[in-house]
């Protein structure tokens, strides 16, 4: 909320308070979790390591934000950080390497040793309103 709520975070001053808002809302209200015959492109599991970590995807504008969490059970998605593209750079690069790292450690100070929620399909993950996209 940190980040959501501080008008001189680099989400609400690159991307914008509404499209993170709409994203956000999309999900808690049940809306549609949209992908491709490839991946997800709404929502998408990062590809490990570390496992289990999981961005909904702003794509609304030009400019993009990744809200980064992991599931605690099936449709209970805690974010815990969101990034601008700009900050993540591309797939692989420190930027995203230290945006997963940190969302493991959020999850760890969080909620200790247990483990987020695993599964195999998106299915596992979201029980409706969902494309059935692979997983990464």
């Amino acid at each position: 909320m940190n980040d959501f709520d501080d008008p001189n975070s680099a989400v609400n001053l690159l991307v914008g308070k509404g499209f993170v808002a709409g994203a956000m809302t999309r999900w808690v209200s049940g809306g549609w979790v949209y992908g491709n015959n490839r991946r997800g492109l709404f929502l998408d599991r990062l590809q490990a390591p570390p496992s289990e970590i999981w961005e909904i995807r702003v794509t609304e504008p030009a400019v993009q934000a990744r809200l980064f969490g992991r599931f605690a059970e099936p449709d209970t998605l805690i974010l815990t950080k969101f990034h601008t593209r700009g900050f993540l750079g591309n797939k692989g690069s420190a930027g995203w390497n230290a945006a997963a790292a940190a969302c493991v450690q959020e999850w760890t100070s969080t909620f200790g040793s247990h483990a987020p929620f695993t599964g195999a399909t998106i299915g596992d993950y979201v029980t409706e309103n969902y494309d059935a996209f692979p997983l990464a």
